[in-house]
């Protein structure tokens, strides 16, 4: 008879990393094959926490599923029969590092609820970070490290975690965080002195060896708070990174650890000035520029040509030039052209020239700089990528203006 019922090993020995079972089922699981065992470590990606991966005699586990009360084991191949005795080994590294993570959750949780009465209703552990969603709308620096040294003070305690079984009906007679829905026994994680919590999820035997427990930020989600947290390896390594961070920057600006912050905004803030100065300079010119070419224009008829390539000139400068003109107030045709940062031309006219379709002109000689334009009747532009065709296509404007 198939057992209906997947032993899990984890609920009672988070720390047992070999075991050995029988296949008892198996299965296509979304087109991969995979098995069912009577027993398993492999815990199932569940409440928050993702799944643990490992091998089944050599076989890797690409998945961990939970069907009803079963647990399925996706594999990369298909190898077993049913009734095959099989011995499995999770990566420890892996579950550890959740153990870790997910137990610092459950104090950081009990801390926020102690401390500000938040209450965590959403948990979630990704590679990198993990995440409680809180019933609070904002929080202030001096509530956050609170909270943070309150987790903190738990770990250092080293306080026993205990796992217990307990009837639906009994919830009632312990102090817990939040209570369950299940049927059946109820698997409740105890942390000495402080918290109970329902949970299928593996975790520490003792606070200490949760590490660090370190939040990360904070922001507002669908009026919640959401805080993004690290702990144990995840802390020391994200402490290392942002540690030589620091000294690489305090070396650059050659300042202190402490202060290179304050340097690195009075800096930015420096930068700001001169990109303001830089841009005043070059309204300066562009205005200089445009003056220029006034004075040296080309007349037909009632309307007066400026013409001019550019050998380095972005197309908002172009742009800025070309109003320059138009707007002093005479019947103006504007004719440029840039090689670079990218090979560019601008076409424009004033209102009053209603007779010159600018649009038309770059459609006319935008093939010259191997490129692609458009615009309105009265200003239009085009980039391309053959700067050597610019003198032929602003050569081509200018006739179709003189005509």
């Amino acid at each position: 008879m198939v057992p209906t019922m997947t032993e899990r090993i984890y609920y009672t020995d988070a720390y047992l990393q070999e075991f050995s079972s029988r296949v008892v089922e198996r299965l296509l699981w979304e087109g991969s094959p995979a098995v069912r065992l009577e027993s398993t470590c492999f815990y199932p990606e569940s409440g928050g926490q993702p799944a643990d991966r490992g091998h089944l005699k050599g076989i890797a586990v690409v998945a961990v599923v939970q069907r009803d009360d079963d647990i399925i084991h996706v594999l990369e191949q298909d190898r077993f029969k049913e009734h095959d005795q099989v011995e499995g080994q999770i990566d420890w590294d892996r579950r550890f590092d959740h153990m870790q993570q997910h137990t610092g959750q459950h104090i950081l949780s009990q801390a926020f609820l102690r401390e500000l009465n938040g209450n965590t209703e959403s948990f979630h552990l990704s590679s990198t970070s993990s995440t409680i969603d809180l019933s609070l709308e904002s929080l202030t620096k001096e509530e956050l490290y609170g909270a943070e040294d309150s987790a903190n003070q738990i770990v250092f305690q080293n306080r026993k975690v205990r796992t217990h079984f307990v009837d639906p009906r009994d919830q009632q007679d312990l102090p817990l965080r939040g209570e369950s829905e299940r049927s059946g026994k109820i698997r409740v994680i105890e942390i000495e002195d402080f918290d109970f919590s329902p949970c299928g999820g593996t975790h520490c035997n003792r606070t200490g060896e949760v590490g660090p427990i370190k939040i990360l930020r904070w922001e507002r989600v669908r009026k919640k708070v959401r805080v993004e947290f690290v702990c144990g390896w995840r802390a020391l390594r994200d402490y290392r990174w942002k540690n030589r961070a620091v000294y690489r920057l305090s070396r650059m600006y050659s300042t202190s650890g402490r202060d290179v912050v304050s340097t690195v905004e009075k800096q930015i803030e420096r930068e700001r000035e001169l990109r303001q100065q830089v841009k005043a300079l070059e309204n300066k010119l562009l205005t200089i520029e445009a003056s220029q070419l006034v004075d040296n224009c080309v007349t037909q008829g009632r309307a007066r040509i400026a013409v001019k390539i550019w050998q380095e000139l972005d197309i908002k400068s172009l742009n800025r030039v070309a109003t320059l003109i138009l707007e002093s107030g005479e019947d103006w045709i504007v004719l440029f052209g840039t090689r670079s940062p990218r090979p560019a031309m601008l076409f424009a006219r004033s209102q009053g020239l209603e007779e010159y379709d600018m649009r038309d002109w770059v459609s006319q000689t935008v093939h010259l700089i191997n490129g692609r334009g458009g615009g309105t009747p009265d200003r239009a532009q085009a980039g391309g990528t053959q700067s050597e065709g610019l003198d032929n296509a602003l050569a081509k404007a200018l006739k179709l203006a003189q005509k």
